[in-house]
């Protein structure tokens, strides 16, 4: 529950910040009231090359202002981009609200360029339940910053059917490191398929290896962005294992120069039978690859004692800080309404389910919710005529999916980060006299100069 969450005091220097920004209100990207409306303006609407997509934004908007004849909505094809948002709030020109991937945050609530909206969260009845782990995200102890609606954890992603052939038992999956080098070793020597891959390509090695670093006890980042923590235990330990699989073991197959369609071609295929990947992995590797559905299987990511969570990812919508109250107010309205109403409308739930399901896509597929377990539950009971995924093979994920801590992705030039550490992955896979030690300070410093360079 987001109630127990929101506190009842902001310390005085926040406060004064809202007010003070909401008194210039009127002159930026938040469009303020006309006719005694309160009008909004909402990023991301799609742009007019997408008819269909522009058509349902179109429809959903009519369709939100005649449950809400106080609100007016209007429609920006603002989208987030780092290397843009700055002039939007310097020129206050930021719709009302807009959104953004969960890298960023943590260093705009540090720069207090977002809207703290716990209490108006407190007043929904689907946004005060939220799915916990993912409100840690947005949240400080001064307050709850954006509202997160699409949301993804790292999981190991597994072949089920070459578990079977390996003599392993698919519903019960690796939950430690060893286990994972066990499981792999079997897979290797029983199967046709090498026991463990990992992506190392286009940011994607350094991507994996902080997932790993997590799981491990480390991150690449400390939470606001500022200081690089690449060299650390945690890591040291992410690459050792990376080093016993492929020198000691020899389950890490002869191809290590692997994107993101290389290893989810593989894993698909047959040819590899486990690897580090989204939790939310059953579209691509099912839908759009053609992996026998029964095949695909997810567990939670594996914790080493120091273990700190599970690299998390997704969406947030999050508000002008210039916004007057009632805007804020008000466009928390438009994102429930847009983002969230398969949860409290059984009909419409129904209806994009059945849709779903005939459009040959997923329905019901692993994933991390955004509400809480009985909403969650709820929209399965409503949908559930039209679930097509073997939900009952991912026992072991959905049980702790809301347990395991989320850990946000780098707060600062992510994807440079990434790419910058998928060298160091690639050299321990590469060279059996790697030193990792040496690869970790050097990465550190590179990292730093990243930072420091943004």
């Amino acid at each position: 529950m987001i109630n127990s969450r929101i506190p009842r005091l902001i310390p005085a220097a926040i406060m004064v910040g809202v007010l003070g920004a909401g008194l210039t209100a009127c002159s930026g990207g938040s469009a303020g009231s006309a006719d005694g409306k309160v009008e909004i303006t909402v990023g991301g609407m799609p742009t007019a090359d997408k008819p269909e997509l522009l058509e349902d934004f179109n429809n959903t908007v009519e369709a939100f202002e005649e449950a809400n004849p106080d609100i007016s909505v209007v429609g920006e094809e603002t989208v987030w981009a780092a290397d843009t948002f700055q002039s939007l709030i310097a020129g206050g020109t930021m719709p009302t609200t807009l959104d953004v991937p969960f890298t960023e945050i943590q260093a705009l609530i540090a720069r207090g360029q977002v809207a703290e909206i716990g209490n108006y969260l407190e007043k929904s009845e689907t946004l005060s339940n939220l799915n916990p782990s993912v409100v840690d995200v947005v949240s400080t102890d001064e307050g709850i910053w954006g509202i997160p609606w699409g949301a993804y954890t790292m999981g190991l992603v597994y072949n089920r059917g070459l578990f079977e052939q390996a003599g392993l038992d698919p519903d019960d999956p690796p939950q430690t490191w060893d286990e994972v080098r066990e499981a792999a070793k079997a897979i290797d020597a029983n199967t046709e398929a090498q026991g463990f891959q990992s992506m190392t390509l286009e940011n994607t090695g350094g991507w994996i290896l902080q997932s790993m670093s997590n799981g491990f006890g480390g991150s690449v980042e400390n939470v606001d962005g500022m200081e690089a923590t690449v060299d650390n235990d945690g890591t040291r330990a992410a690459l050792e294992f990376y080093r016993q699989l492929r020198w000691e073991d020899n389950t890490f197959g002869s191809n290590f120069l692997l994107n993101y369609g290389d290893a989810h071609s593989a894993l698909a295929s047959g040819q590899a039978g486990m690897m580090v990947a989204g939790a939310d992995s059953y579209n691509n590797l099912v839908t759009n690859l053609g992996m026998a559905p029964e095949d695909f299987g997810v567990a939670p990511l594996p914790q080493s004692e120091d273990g700190i969570g599970t690299l998390g990812g997704g969406t947030i919508a999050i508000f002008d800080p210039q916004a007057s109250a009632e805007e804020v107010e008000a466009a928390t309205k438009w994102v429930e309404f847009w983002r969230f109403k398969k949860f409290n409308d059984e009909e419409f739930a129904v209806s994009q389910a059945q849709a779903a399901s005939e459009a040959g896509s997923a329905v019901g597929a692993p994933g991390l919710p955004v509400v809480d377990a009985a909403l969650q539950d709820q929209y399965l009971d409503w949908v559930g005529e039209y679930i097509n995924v073997p939900r009952e093979n991912y026992e072991l994920y959905l049980s702790t999916v809301e347990t395991v801590p989320i850990v946000p992705e780098p707060a600062v030039k992510a994807q440079e980060v990434y790419a910058a550490l998928d060298v160091v992955v690639q050299a321990v896979l590469s060279r059996e006299d790697a030193d990792i030690d040496s690869l970790l300070s050097e990465a550190q410093s590179a990292v730093q100069g990243i930072i420091d360079a943004g």
